[in-house]
């Protein structure tokens, strides 16, 4: 059905007007302007031309078949002119008009009415509140659209949820002289959704590179599924506005606090393999080098340049970013050094000198992408007035066109006297940037579209159904028992991951401070003893937690402060083995509305409480992005073991983190949930949960 949409082979314009000032003018406008060769219907009910084209009083009399109609009339007149477009068998309607559900209560039920008219007569909606779409097909293109960017035939098709950011970049990849292959933006998305025409970009054979911009998601899931099916084979570029604006939410749990406005969004790109950008500028930038050049088999770079500086500042933008700067075969080393200048630097970043011409270039460029220890070449040209600058050029544009490795280049130049130069680069299908660090963050982008690529091709996945030794309807139970409490108690919580096979320090929950001294003949020393009781809210500060009591003297002792303290509570007291000299971490979770759990991992201390430096991955997880997800933080190296201390057993937490993720898979009841901390240590069986919080 979206090819009535997108390549229509009749648009009516419901709504079209002689004034100039006027989007009902301008849409016609657009599609003769673009050379649209399909017949254009402008509807008015009073003037019989529009725009040089003959016009009609109603859709309903435009002699022929119809398959797309723009309508730009009044909100309220909407539906009337629905209720026409169904009994002429209109197919497809955009609906450029403003005035429905963004405007509040009366407008949700104008939308919803246009909807329920839309279905009575199987015509598909576009909109309303919103711009149109374009193509750049050879043999029929369209510009179904009130904007005003000229565009050209390319490999890059844009949707964005706002229209105004759409336009913005469709303008600056027209700025830069790139083309499009399609654009859409259809505001309210009353019917025609944003996984829908994902989808369809997706299938199309002509759309190398997807921009993606979203404000919010509706259907999540949805999402996810067609998104991770086109990542598979087609990058994604994906782009969320809105990050900063937090509205006001009741959380009971460091996850939830941790958790930012755009958290939810960054989680879904990432298990979909959407490469995420911030800047408008540097998603236009990567998208082109996306639409000419394979993808990276790897993350090691090779950099040429004839000029110091701009290769240090690729260099760094590189490594900063995660790649790594490629050690040349001694091979490629030698024939660098046999046939390059005798000043030239032969190891990476390869400097040819400034005086290097078409040979040494070609020499350079070939020699680095036939080692195999390359996976992509960033190429730094500046263009100096003694070098047969229009001969590297041409050396380049022959080399790139037999590679099977990216290349970017940036290059360093007054255009306008080298527009000949610059043309031939272009001709090639090189991406040209003005920067290094603009050329190295497209690199950047296009492999770590790569790495995710490998990494779900990858058949070493290991996943949460394959845990047959849990016990989900004795959690269900424990759940269903709780009397309309909102939390579980601790016992319970504990009991919940001894269900999941997620391992606990050894504890006993006993009613009076005289069992706790019982209680240390299963528990042990060092032990430590905390003070349960709704009274109670920071334990801490309340010196309701007594640490490290590592003997019987000393056990008697804080027991008898206890009951002077506490003993007129209504409470319970935990015992519980004393772990140190752990690695302590953060594990949790936040269910979020029609999307399921996010899980977040962390160091824990100082790196969660000062420096929040935690990840998020949504639920159920696999193998592969549970590992992601622990490599995604800042402190990933201390799990790794630093300065000399071995790392935490990675296995045990990975088999920890999936465990959770199967029990959040079987109990959606959960809305919140923390581990923290979890005291991690190179030995297995050492590696368990101290503290546990389950919101239901």
């Amino acid at each position: 059905m979206l090819d009535h949409l997108f390549f229509p082979k009749s648009i009516a314009v419901i709504g079209a007007s002689n004034r100039p000032l006027t989007i009902g003018y301008r849409i016609t406008q657009n599609l003769k302007d673009i050379g649209y060769k399909g017949p254009i219907y402008p509807v008015h009910p009073k003037d019989s031309e529009i725009n040089g084209l003959k016009a009609y009083p109603s859709i309903t009399t435009v002699p022929a078949d119809v398959d797309l109609a723009h309508i730009v009339v009044k909100n309220t007149m909407v539906p009337q002119v629905m209720e026409d477009c169904g009994k002429k068998g209109v197919k497809v309607v955009i609906i450029n008009t403003a005035g429905f559900k963004e405007i509040g209560c009366a407008g949700i039920e104008l939308e919803k009415q246009i909807v329920e008219i839309g279905k009575k007569y199987n015509i598909r909606i576009f909109g309303p509140n919103c711009q149109g779409v374009m193509n750049t097909e050879k043999n029929n293109p369209v510009y179904a659209n009130f904007t005003f960017t000229r565009i050209k035939p390319g490999y890059i098709s844009i949707l964005a949820q706002s229209g105004g950011v759409g336009e913005v970049l469709n303008q600056r990849l027209s700025q830069l002289d790139v083309g499009i292959r399609m654009y859409a933006s259809n505001g309210n998305a009353a019917d025609i959704s944003i996984p829908e025409i994902l989808q369809y970009f997706g299938q199309d054979p002509n759309t190398k590179v997807i921009i993606l911009h979203i404000e919010s998601l509706a259907e999540p899931q949805e999402f996810i599924r067609i998104a991770k099916e086109i990542t598979s084979h087609k990058p994604i570029l994906g782009m969320k506005t809105g990050r900063t604006a937090m509205g006001a939410k009741a959380v009971a749990s460091h996850t939830g606090a941790l958790m930012k406005a755009d958290t939810a969004i960054e989680a879904i790109f990432n298990k979909c393999g959407i490469i995420s950008f911030k800047d408008q500028e540097e998603i236009c930038q990567s998208a082109i080098a996306f639409a000419s050049q394979p993808i990276p088999q790897g993350p090691r770079v090779g950099i040429i340049t004839n000029t110091g500086g701009p290769a240090i500042i690729a260099t760094d933008e590189c490594i900063e970013a995660g790649l790594t700067i490629a050690e040349l075969s001694e091979e490629t080393k030698y024939n660098l050094k046999t046939n390059l200048f005798p000043e030239a630097s032969i190891n990476n970043p390869v400097d040819v000198l400034a005086t290097a011409g078409p040979k040494e270039f070609a020499l350079a460029i070939e020699t680095l992408l036939s080692d195999p220890n390359i996976d992509s070449l960033l190429i730094n040209f500046v263009t100096p007035f003694f070098v047969d600058c229009l001969g590297v050029a041409n050396q380049m544009k022959r080399i790139a066109q037999v590679s099977s490795k990216p290349i970017v280049v940036n290059t360093m130049t007054d255009k306008k006297q080298w527009a000949e130069t610059v043309a031939i680069i272009k001709d090639s299908d090189l991406p040209s940037y003005d920067l290094a660090e603009t050329a190295a963050k497209a690199l950047v982008a296009l492999t770590k579209y790569g790495e995710y690529r490998r990494r779900v091709s990858e058949k070493q996945e290991i996943r949460i159904s394959e845990f047959k030794d849990v016990n989900k309807e004795a959690t269900k139970d424990t759940i269903r028992q709780r009397v309309e409490r909102e939390f579980l108690s601790l016992g319970e919580a504990m009991g919940v991951l001894y269900n999941y096979k997620i391992p606990t320090a050894k504890f006993v929950i006993v009613d009076n401070p005289d069992d706790i001294l019982i209680s240390c003949d299963y528990v042990g020393y060092p032990c430590v003893i905390k003070v349960l009781s709704p009274e109670i809210i920071h334990k801490t500060e309340q010196s309701a937690v007594i640490l490290n009591i590592t003997n019987k003297e000393q056990l008697s002792q804080e027991v008898g402060n206890i009951k002077k303290r506490f003993g007129q509570l209504d409470a319970k007291y935990l015992v519980q083995e004393y772990l140190t000299e752990g690695t302590e971490v953060i594990i949790g979770a936040n269910y979020i509305e029609n999307l399921g759990h996010l899980i977040m991992f962390g160091l824990g201390g100082i790196f969660v409480e000062v420096l929040k430096d935690v990840a998020f991955a949504v639920n159920p997880l696999t193998y592969s992005e549970t590992i992601q997800m622990l490599q995604s933080i800042k402190g990933y190296k201390v799990l790794e073991g630093v300065r000399g201390q071995k790392g935490i057993n990675l296995d045990k937490l990975l088999d920890i983190i999936m465990r959770l993720s199967k029990l959040l898979t079987d109990c959606h009841e959960i809305k919140e949930l923390d581990l923290n901390p979890v005291m991690l240590y190179p030995e297995a069986n050492k590696c368990k949960v101290v503290d546990v919080r389950i919101r239901i």
